[in-house]
C-alpha cells in the first residue's frame, strides 16, 4: 500500500493511522489481493450483491472457471468477453490501518469517508515491462510503457493538487490512465469463536472491450519493408532479382506481358489504384509512368537475338504507360480478372486497349501489338516509388485501423490493481493504491471456439403470426439497386419511400426476422426429408458391408 499525501505535510502523522489499506477479501488468500467472479447473465450485479450478502463468495482460485477456462493456454486463465455472455466482477477489500499487523485484525474502514474508488487494468509483456491504456483528452492512446508512479492517474486531479493548474469549470476532457469505478458494500462476516467482524468491500464491474487508433503510426519494420520489396519480379521489384540483362528492357514484347509486368498492373490497378488522380500518394509514381512509353515492334526479327531489346527510335514513340492505363482501365481489369482467376495465362493473353463501349454499356478492347521499352534508371526509379507507396499505405492502413485493447496473444496478460481516493482527518484527498494486484489473466480472442455460448432463439407462435408478421429490420436501398430488384421481382413490395419520399434517393422496407427465421427452418426441414428419401439406405448398406465382404470372402477360400 502507497499512500500519497499532496497537502499540509504537518498532518501527515496522524493521517497515518487512520489511512486505508487495500488487501484481499477476507474469504481469499492474501496473495490474491484482488478477486474475480464470473457470471453468465445480465444480471451479475444483483447476483454478485446476494452472494457476497449470503457469503458465498469464494477465492479465485477457488472456482471452477479458474481451471476450466484456459483456451489454449494451459498457464494463466482466459477470460471471455461480454459477446460471449460472460461478465466479471472485480473484488476487494478496504480497512483502516490502525496499528495492527495482521490483516484480519484490521477494522473495516467508513465508508463515509471514501470519495471514489476505482481499479486500473495493466498489461505485462514477455520482456516483464509493465504497460498502462492511457487516454487524451477522452480518446485512447493504446498501451504505453515507461516508470509507474503511485499518484492519482487523473492528470487534470494531479496537476490541481500540485496547483499547476487553476480549478476549471466543467473539468476538462479525462486525459491519465483509464480507470473503472468500484463500489463500496457493508458486509458482516459469519459469526465464529471470536465473534463477526465488519468488512468495506469495494466491487465494479471489469469491462473487457476498447479500441484505439494510432494516430503518429511508426514506419514499417525492416521485415515488412523486405516483404514489399519481394512481391513483383525483377526489374520491378526484388524478387529473383540479378543483373540488369538485355531483356529486361522490354516487358511486354509484341503484345505479350511478363510475369513481372502482370504483377506490376495487379499491384498498381488493385491496391494503389494508381489511375486515381486525385490521390497524393500516387503523385510520383503516375509522373514515372507517364515517361515510360509503348514502341512500335521490330519487324521482321534482327538476326541478332539480342537486337529486338535495342533502344527503339524516339520517333516512334507511342503511347505512355499512364495514358494506357487511365484509358483502358476496365479492359484491364478484366484482363487482370481473367489470369487471376485461371482461365488464361500471361503469356497466352496478350495486353488488352480500350476502344469505347457497346450498347450495354461494356468496354470494347482490342489487343496490343507493340513493345513496352524501360530503362534500367526508369526500374530502379519504379522499385524505389513502388516501396514507398507500399509503405505509406501500410502506415495509413495502421492509423485508421481501430486496434483491440486485449488482444489474445500468448505474451499479453493483465493484471487489476485497485486505488482509493479519501479525506482525512484534517480535510484534504489523499489517494491510496493497493499493495497487492489480482492473478495475472489473459483474454480470449472473440471467435474462439471453445469461448463461444450457445444463445436461445424464442420463436413466436402461430398465434403471433395470425395478427401480422413482426416488425423487423428496415432496409434502405439505394435507387439503382432498388431499380434492379424490381427487374429481378416487379410486384415486390419495397414500401412508400422510394421516388415520391421527398428526396427520391432510396426505396425501404421492413424485414421480420422471425418469420424469416421460421421459413428457414421450414426449409432446412424439407431439405432434411428430401436427403432422407434418397439416402434413406446408407446407414443399412454400411451396416451390410461386413457381412458381404465376409461372405465374398468365405466364397473365394
Amino acid at each position: 500500500m502507497v499512500t500519497a499525501t499532496l497537502e499540509r505535510p504537518a498532518a501527515r502523522s496522524t493521517a497515518h493511522h487512520h489511512a486505508p489499506r487495500l488487501h484481499n477479501p477476507w474469504f481469499a488468500p492474501g496473495e490474491e489481493g484482488v478477486t474475480l467472479h464470473r457470471y453468465f447473465d445480465e444480471q451479475f450485479v444483483p447476483r454478485f450483491i446476494q452472494e457476497a450478502m449470503a457469503h458465498r463468495l469464494g477465492a479465485t482460485r477457488a472456482q471452477a472457471w479458474y481451471s476450466a477456462d484456459r483456451f489454449g493456454h494451459q498457464d494463466l486463465p482466459t477470460l471471455r468477453l461480454p459477446m460471449h455472455q460472460t461478465f466479471y466482477v472485480a473484488c476487494c477489500e478496504v480497512s483502516c490501518e490502525f496499528h495492527a499487523a495482521a490483516a484480519h485484525a484490521l477494522p473495516a474502514f467508513d465508508p463515509q469517508r471514501i470519495l471514489n474508488a476505482g481499479f486500473v487494468v495493466r498489461r505485462r509483456t514477455s520482456a516483464g515491462e509493465v504497460q498502462r491504456w492511457m487516454l487524451r483528452e477522452g480518446q485512447p492512446l493504446g498501451w504505453q510503457g515507461g516508470s509507474i508512479a503511485a499518484q492519482d492517474p487523473d492528470d487534470y486531479r494531479r496537476y490541481l493538487k500540485l496547483k499547476l493548474v487553476a480549478a476549471q469549470y466543467p473539468e476538462p476532457s479525462y486525459s491519465g490512465e483509464e480507470t473503472h469505478p468500484l463500489h463500496a458494500l457493508s458486509v458482516r462476516s459469519r459469526p465464529t469463536e471470536t465473534g463477526s467482524r465488519q468488512h468495506t468491500l469495494l466491487w465494479g464491474y471489469l469491462p473487457l472491450g476498447g479500441s484505439y487508433r494510432n494516430e503518429s503510426a511508426a514506419p514499417p519494420s525492416a521485415a515488412a519493408v523486405q516483404a514489399l520489396a519481394q512481391e513483383v519480379h525483377w526489374p520491378f521489384g526484388l524478387r529473383d532479382s540479378r543483373a540488369w540483362q538485355p531483356q529486361d528492357h522490354r516487358p511486354a514484347l509484341r503484345g505479350m506481358a511478363s510475369l513481372a509486368l502482370y504483377e506490376l498492373l495487379d499491384l498498381l490497378l488493385l491496391r494503389h489504384r494508381v489511375f486515381d488522380a486525385g490521390d497524393g500518394d500516387n503523385s510520383a509514381l503516375r509522373a514515372t509512368l507517364a515517361d515510360i512509353h509503348f514502341y512500335p515492334s521490330l519487324t521482321p526479327r534482327p538476326p541478332h537475338p539480342f537486337d529486338p531489346y535495342d533502344a527503339p527510335p524516339a520517333a516512334t514513340r507511342g503511347e505512355s504507360l499512364l495514358s494506357w492505363i487511365d484509358g483502358s482501365r476496365d479492359a484491364l481489369l478484366a484482363w487482370l480478372s481473367r489470369i487471376s482467376s485461371g482461365q488464361a495465362s500471361v503469356g497466352a493473353l496478350p495486353l488488352p486497349r480500350q476502344t469505347g463501349v457497346d450498347g450495354a454499356g461494356a468496354p470494347l478492347s482490342s489487343a496490343r501489338g507493340d513493345d513496352l521499352y524501360l530503362t534500367a534508371a526508369q526500374a530502379q526509379t519504379l522499385r524505389a516509388q513502388l516501396l514507398a507507396r507500399g509503405s505509406r499505405a501500410m502506415a495509413t492502413a495502421d492509423t485508421g485501423l481501430a486496434m483491440p485493447r486485449y488482444g489474445p496473444g500468448s505474451d499479453e496478460r493483465y493484471f487489476i490493481v485497485p486505488f482509493l481516493r479519501w479525506r482525512d482527518e484534517c480535510g484534504c484527498e489523499q489517494i491510496s493504491w493497493g499493495a497487492q494486484h489480482s492473478i495475472d489473466f489473459r483474454v480470449v480472442s472473440p471467435f474462439d471456439p471453445q469461448a463461444s455460448r450457445p444463445r436461445a432463439i424464442l420463436l413466436p407462435g402461430l398465434d403471433d403470426l395470425k395478427r401480422g408478421a413482426a416488425k423487423g429490420v428496415t432496409l434502405v436501398v439505394p435507387r439503382s439497386l432498388a431499380t434492379l430488384l424490381r427487374k429481378i421481382k416487379p410486384d415486390m413490395d419495397l414500401g412508400t419511400g422510394g421516388p415520391g419520399n421527398p428526396s427520391g434517393l432510396c426505396w425501404n422496407f421492413s424485414l421480420s426476422i422471425p418469420v424469416v427465421t421460421i421459413v428457414a427452418f421450414i426449409l432446412l426441414m424439407i431439405v432434411i426429408n428430401l436427403l432422407n428419401l434418397i439416402f434413406f439406405w446408407l446407414p443399412w448398406a454400411f451396416l451390410a458391408l461386413p457381412r458381404w465382404c465376409g461372405k465374398a470372402l468365405s466364397e473365394e477360400r
